[in-house]
């Protein structure tokens, strides 16, 4: 009779249950007292570390699942699953994460003695049960356990492929050596015969990255007085840039571990300098403008000289200089994260944030190589950040095309460029619509963040495709045209007081923008077709102000944010932008994945670790540009370069300002 009842019970419980789930599902809240909020389990918590392997007492590393398991429990699950579904901005309050020392919390809930894997995962899943039971009446099942060790592993063998890296970078240390005893060692007659064998000097790579900017000084002045485009302020901004993605990263790998103050991080994403940081992933349009403006912007500067452009052969050239100037230092880095990446670190958190993703880049470093990362596989993520240099890759070759086609349109490039950019715009709209994606604001949500986008749709096809970024790069290209009409008609829009006032101003709307586009939609999940209109707009709205900048720049509008980024001492870390695109999400992994505690998320500590980060990353940088990329451009030029002929050339005309600039990453 007694065991009737239970049953009984236990159906009526699952009834009920599954009627106060259904009718929270669509339940939103958006804000609770605190009493209200530190009712509910906490989200995170992390257990001695060091001790608990010391004594071999078990440690574990998992998500639980939460559900009523009494009746006292649903007015609190309801609480939980409501706060839950504003998961815009808000964690998912009914999913747990735990690491947890078995041996001295999990004492009276220990299976049976024994040290395999399984058993101390089902010890595991019964001690956080049995805690969340007895506290707050609800099931905890486990959702995923990311490991759980008794001990410290013995470090593995080395493999074939971390063997060979080492190897390249001791060639590459032997090769730097030697280049740059022949660079102190030779006479000048002698390394005019020998520039390949000079290629990997220290000493040439340093005045590389030492080298003045073109345009900078009395022969730039004198260059733009006869005409040419003054492209000091692009260095600046590509810095400011970098920073920005910077901020955006310490914040987006912090949420990716255990958060300590949770109340205080979903009340703070309401802001509107958090809605700026959130949304500042904006700035990579940015990039994606520079590269396609400087390239048609060359281009067209030919054509103005009367150079003869041959589409093939200058495609052929123009992408061959493009992948030589990008692979190297991006390949060394993809081959580090997967081999000797792991190696380097041990922490809480450091299986499921580092090993995890290195086991990615072993198993899809080819897509890398052919800069296809970003379609292949997308929802694996190795080296996150890499997704640009595959887009941008991918809209440089189309963008190299389409104006090698337009150079024989003088009157109707505008009219076409503009056309494409509608329709681009129009497109993004339309799947955005139809498959319910989000902006870039909702796609960030703390949730998506901790999943890194997986099987996430909005990140796919919005967020890292090259249709969802094609307005920056036609923004690039309409832009370089705009310039080149107005040239040719010797219109000088610095004579017209509303385009002064207008250019200037055009930054601080583009930061109005970015922190601004969010609240066009309500707080919470945003509705369907307003989610697909902003998803649509926020991008190239933003690229048109950056452009009016930077028309205005060229066109020699006064403004203190232009004195700012035109300063020359931008150039080196601008030639060092690439390398820390490259290398801070690592190290700043590296340094969340070593951590003994949960993280705090306050502007304070975000402000610190933004420049601390930042400083080592433009640190390890220098080495990466020394040894790699700056001596794989110095060989191809080597290689490339063609005897002089017998009678002498007669004299160019000097490059525009920024033309060896190529790529905004670089």
């Amino acid at each position: 009779m007694s065991r009737a009842r239970a049953h009984l019970a236990a159906i009526l419980l699952a009834v009920t249950v599954a009627g106060a789930a259904a009718a929270a599902d669509d339940h939103i809240i958006y804000d609770l007292t605190e009493e209200e909020y530190y009712e509910m389990p906490q989200l995170f918590h992390m257990e001695e570390y060091e001790g608990c392997l010391a004594l071999g007492g078990g440690y574990c590393v998992g998500s639980f699942e939460l559900s009523p398991g009494h009746p006292r429990a649903l007015a609190l699950y309801t609480r939980m699953k409501g706060y839950s579904n504003n998961w815009v901005s808000h964690f998912n309050h009914t999913r747990l994460h735990r690491a947890v020392c078995l041996a001295r919390s999990c004492a009276s809930t220990r299976p049976q003695p024994g040290g395999d894997s399984h058993t101390l995962e089902t010890w595991f899943a019964s001690c956080v049960n049995a805690s969340m039971m007895s506290s707050y009446g609800l099931w905890a099942r486990p959702l995923r356990v990311e490991y759980c060790a008794r001990g410290r592993a013995p470090a593995p063998a080395l493999s074939g492929s971390e063997r060979a890296f080492a190897a390249l970078l001791a060639a590459l240390l032997a090769l730097a050596a030697l280049s740059t005893v022949l660079d102190l060692t030779l006479n000048d007659h002698a390394k005019k015969g020998a520039a390949w064998a000079l290629s990997f000097s220290i000493r040439g790579s340093w005045r590389a990255l030492q080298a003045p900017v073109a345009g900078a000084g009395a022969a730039g002045a004198a260059a733009r007085r006869e005409g040419d485009t003054d492209l000091r302020s692009l260095d600046g901004l590509r810095v400011l840039c970098m920073m920005c993605v910077i901020i955006e990263h310490v914040c987006w790998l912090a949420t990716q571990a255990f958060v300590d103050n949770t109340r205080e991080y979903e009340t703070m994403r309401s802001a509107t300098d958090v809605m700026l940081m959130i949304n500042s992933t904006l700035v990579v349009q940015i990039f994606f403008l520079m590269s396609s403006f400087l390239l048609a912007h060359k281009l067209l500067q030919q054509r103005r000289r009367g150079e003869t452009i041959r589409p093939l052969a200058t495609f052929g050239d123009t992408m061959l200089n493009r992948i030589i100037r990008v692979s190297p230092s991006y390949w060394v880095v993809v081959w580090f994260a997967a081999s000797w990446w792991p190696r380097l670190g041990a922490g809480p958190l450091w299986a499921p944030l580092v090993e995890r993703e290195a086991a990615v880049c072993q198993h899809k470093w080819w897509t890398h190589l052919l800069y296809l990362n970003n379609v292949i596989y997308p929802d694996d993520k190795c080296l996150i950040q890499t997704w640009y240099l595959a887009a941008d890759m991918q809209l440089y070759a189309w963008s190299l095309a389409l104006t090698l086609l337009l150079l024989r349109v003088r009157r109707g490039a505008l009219a076409l460029l503009t056309a494409l950019l509608a329709a681009a715009v129009a497109a993004v709209a339309g799947l955005a619509y139809v498959w319910r994606l989000v902006p870039t604001y909702a796609m960030h949500s703390p949730e998506l963040v901790r999943a890194i986008y997986s099987g996430e749709a909005s990140f796919n096809v919005l967020y890292q495709s090259p249709l969802s970024n094609s307005p920056g790069a036609l923004a690039g290209l309409l832009l370089a045209h705009a310039h080149h009409a107005l040239l040719d008609a010797r219109i000088n829009l610095n004579n017209y007081k509303w385009f002064r006032w207008w250019s200037a101003v055009a930054p601080a709307l583009a930061v109005w923008w970015a922190a601004a586009a969010p609240r066009l939609l309500a707080a919470g999940p945003p509705p369907r077709a307003g989610a697909a209109a902003l998803a649509a707009l926020e991008r190239p709205v933003f690229s048109f102000f950056v452009a009016l900048g930077l028309l205005g720049a060229m066109h020699d509008v006064q403004s203190p944010l232009r004195t700012l980024f035109s300063w020359r001492g931008w150039a080196t870390p601008a030639r060092l932008s690439f390398g820390v695109l490259l290398l801070h999400l690592p190290l700043n992994k590296s340094l969340i994945a070593n951590r003994l505690a949960p993280s705090q998320v306050t502007r304070q500590t975000t402000i610190f670790e933004w420049f601390g980060v930042a400083l080592v990353s433009y640190a390890c940088a220098l080495p990466l540009a020394l040894l790699v990329e700056l001596p794989a451009q110095a060989l191809l030029r080597a290689l490339r370069r063609r005897p002089r002929a017998a009678a002498p050339r007669p004299p160019r005309p000097p490059p525009a300002a920024g033309l060896e600039k190529t790529d905004p990453a670089d």
